[in-house]
């Protein structure tokens, strides 16, 4: 199943909605979350744990009613039939303000005091019945959201949901709080649930500000609906994601359950307190949202939900640490706090971004259902089994290592162990286009991932074309595969010399396909010769070997500048499939420009086939070289040459030396020649080794043909020598020999040849 089965276009017979009116009708989400936020915060959340535990209901039946919500998903393949039958936007708005009226049997709990069972099973039917409708309004809205929501926007959107659900978040407990603390009784409770109740019904009204969500023509209806299911039960990958969604439910239901009980057990908070600090789940919630929306919307989920799980684990097992001896408990409680929300409800985020992209919408209630039933039995049961285990662990506590572990310690262990079995799972599924998991945290060891940050941050700023200029210049400087997209886009900005930075700065990032892909894009753009040569210049830093056809079309351009960019490029990927094409243009080439770019090509190539060819254009550069008044060209054959035999750094490293003090370099080199003669001890080496010395002694300055001629006289030497390069000095010696005024940097070259064949 495509990852991309989206793209492909709406069913027939569902409303078409534009992607401006998607984004247009979207504040109407970011109401309903808000509402709702403040609705869930005042009644199923930490409100009813601690309401229970007041009125004497154990850990193992508050985890009961803690597992009622999810469990209850499992309703939703038979609320199927009627999701695909009615409006999914009007199901969801019905469903999700019927559900608070089920919170209003919650105040009759109190006068059963003297029953402990009726008052479980008081909040336990009502929970029910709550959690039932709950299920129906999910049932419908997971569908229809991918429906209402851009495909390309939906990580944003995620973030921004999060962040405006906080401020209700923090605001709600901390009414919350002070009421609670402000009074005494159970009683207390009662303002809190009727207020919360009221604030929902009110957020579902919202749900109809939204588009879409209407009956697709030709879906399946009635029992064929539940039928239809066996598509999605059929997909593998879906599976593993089904899997890796329950997991990471589950753990965030059981921690968001027994965390608070944790502190109040471990640390002795107070209800109120409590209340307080669970705000703090929100906010981390929002801070994770934020950046792990802006992260999936650039590289997809697997990476990040990797990420956020593997910090999961670290916060559980850190959970192990916790006690009432530690510092300032309140701080480090509402540290957790924050903690839990950024890497918790961040991670289910991302997994529910995940399913939106892959699902194919002529198959979306099915596959969705499917999902939301598996995560309710996962993470619904086993929730119940969580609170029935610490029940167990309180009398029977498990001891590893010779340490005694607590109920709760226990219960933190093995949910870690279970994320973990989540994150492989998650990193296993297919995502079209998306960035891998090792290559995402490769981005993050290659150059300067924070700088990259910040840049990006600045980029998408109001800014001028100069700053834009100066910022695409920078993104190149950080060498981070982050900022790759800005760079991609950049490639379309009005201004040319953005356009030309980014090329520039592209061709400094570590390589990828969608680099790559950007830059030969660039190569079509015809007219604009600059941006063509930028970018063979930039596909030749990257190595794009798999470019290489296309960067050889430009052997064949009229554009002299362009035709000498692609010989040295095709140089740098060293693609020896047009090697022969660059020898024939090193011959033939009207341009000396151009044979020049093939002289530097083929030193890349290392090709030794091409030594005669070289000469051959050395010895007609070095007469015009005479005649110039700047730098000779003749030195570009020279490094070539030196490359084919392996000198390339110490050619450059002895000439750079001796072209700043004229004979620092070359009189020593050619003396210890003289010096390896010596050590062949016979008459013809000495004379021949004195006679090197004397021309040592004489290119200290002056001129060079002195010297020269004595390096000519060791060509017995170097025939007679059985190093593999000897054949190839030999040319360079025979193709230089009548020259008659050699430029030092020849004589450079020759030298170092030289010597280890008279060692061999």
């Amino acid at each position: 199943m495509s990852s991309r089965a989206e793209d492909l276009g709406p069913p027939s017979g569902t409303e078409v909605q534009s992607d401006y009116d998607k984004i247009r009708r979207i504040p109407y989400l970011y109401t309903f979350n808000v509402l709702n936020t403040a609705a869930l915060l005042c009644t199923v959340n930490t409100p009813l744990a601690l309401y229970a535990a007041e009125l004497g209901v154990s850990k193992d039946r508050i985890g009961l009613l803690g597992g009622i919500m999810p469990f209850a998903q499992v309703l939703c393949i038979a609320f199927l039939p009627l999701v695909v039958q009615f409006s999914q936007r009007k199901t969801s708005a019905f469903a999700y303000g019927s559900r608070y009226l089920f919170v209003l049997p919650w105040l009759l709990a109190p006068m059963f005091l003297s029953s402990p069972s009726l008052v479980f099973w008081i909040l336990f039917g009502a929970m029910v019945m709550f959690s039932a409708f709950r299920t129906l309004a999910e049932t419908a809205l997971w569908p229809w959201s991918q429906e209402y929501m851009p495909r390309q926007f939906r990580g944003r959107i995620s973030g921004i949901t999060s962040l405006l659900m906080l401020p209700m978040a923090l605001i709600g407990s901390l009414l919350v709080q002070l009421w609670l603390d402000s009074q005494s009784g159970i009683e207390r409770f009662y303002p809190v649930f009727v207020v919360g109740a009221s604030i929902g019904l009110l957020s579902a009204f919202t749900l109809l500000g939204l588009g879409g969500g209407r009956p697709r023509a030709g879906s399946p209806r009635g029992l064929d609906a539940i039928r239809a299911m066996g598509k999605p039960a059929r997909d593998r990958n879906f599976w593993l994601y089904l899997y890796s969604s329950g997991t990471q439910f589950f753990a965030y239901t059981v921690i968001s359950l027994f965390l608070v009980l944790f502190f109040r057990e471990r640390l002795g908070m107070s209800s109120g307190q409590l209340v307080l600090m669970a705000a703090f789940i929100p906010l981390g919630g929002a801070v994770g949202g934020l950046i792990a929306g802006w992260f999936v919307d650039r590289y997809g989920t697997r990476a990040i939900r990797v990420t956020l799980q593997g910090l999961q684990v670290v916060l559980l097992l850190g959970l192990l640490l916790v006690n009432s001896s530690l510092p300032a408990p309140q701080i480090v409680a509402s540290l957790i706090f924050f903690l839990f929300g950024l890497l918790f409800q961040s991670s289910i985020s991302v997994g529910g971004i995940y399913m939106l992209n892959y699902v194919p919408p002529a198959q979306k209630e099915n596959y969705m259902t499917l999902a939301y039933a598996t995560d309710g039995i996962i993470g619904g049961g086993v929730t119940f089994l969580a609170g029935m285990l610490l029940q167990f662990l309180e009398v029977r506590p498990v001891a590893v290592l010779g340490m005694s572990l607590g109920s709760y310690e226990t219960l933190f262990a093995l949910s870690a162990l279970i994320i973990v079995t989540s994150a492989i799972s998650f990193a296993s599924l297919k995502e079209e286009g998306a960035t891998g998991v090792r290559d995402f945290f490769g981005q993050f060891g290659r150059g300067s991932a924070i700088r990259a940050l910040l840049s990006i941050h600045r980029y998408g700023a109001l800014t001028s074309e100069e700053r834009r200029r100066e910022l695409t210049y920078g993104f190149g400087g950080t060498r981070s595969a982050l900022v790759k997209e800005e760079l991609i886009a950049a490639l379309s900005d009005p201004s040319f010399d953005v356009r030309h930075e980014a090329i520039q700065s592209l061709g400094r990032l570590p390589r990828s396909p969608a680099v790559v892909r950007a830059l030969e894009s660039m190569l079509a753009y015809e007219g604009l010769v600059e941006l063509q040569y930028a970018a063979l210049a930039s596909l030749g830093r990257l190595k794009a070997r798999e470019s290489g056809s296309r960067i050889a079309r430009f052997l064949e351009s009229p554009n002299p500048l362009l035709r000498a960019r692609a010989m040295r490029t095709l140089g740098d990927i060293r693609d020896d499939t047009y090697l022969p094409r660059i020898r024939a243009l090193l011959r033939d080439d009207p341009e000396i420009d151009c044979r020049l770019a093939a002289v530097s090509a083929l030193g890349k190539f290392r090709d030794d086939q091409s030594i005669d060819g070289l000469l051959e254009i050395y010895r007609q550069l070095v007469a015009d070289d005479v005649s110039m008044a700047g730098e000779p060209r003749s030195k570009v054959v020279l490094l070539a040459l030196a490359k084919i035999l392996d000198w390339e750094e110490s050619f450059s490293r002895e000439w750079r030396r001796e072209e700043k003090i004229v004979g620092y370099r070359l009189p020593s080199l050619v003396g210890q020649l003289a010096h390896a003669l010596r050590r062949i001890s016979t008459e013809e080496s000495s004379q021949h080794s004195r006679l090197l010395t004397k021309a040592a002694a004489g290119l200290s300055a002056g001129s060079t043909a002195e010297g020269f001629k004595a390096l000519q006289t060791l060509r017995p030497y170097v025939a007679a020598s059985g190093h593999p390069e000897a054949a190839m000095v030999l040319k360079i010696m025979d193709g230089t020999r009548d020259i008659e005024q050699p430029h030092r940097a020849l004589l450079i070259l020759l030298a170092l040849a030289i010597r280890p064949l008279l060692a061999a």
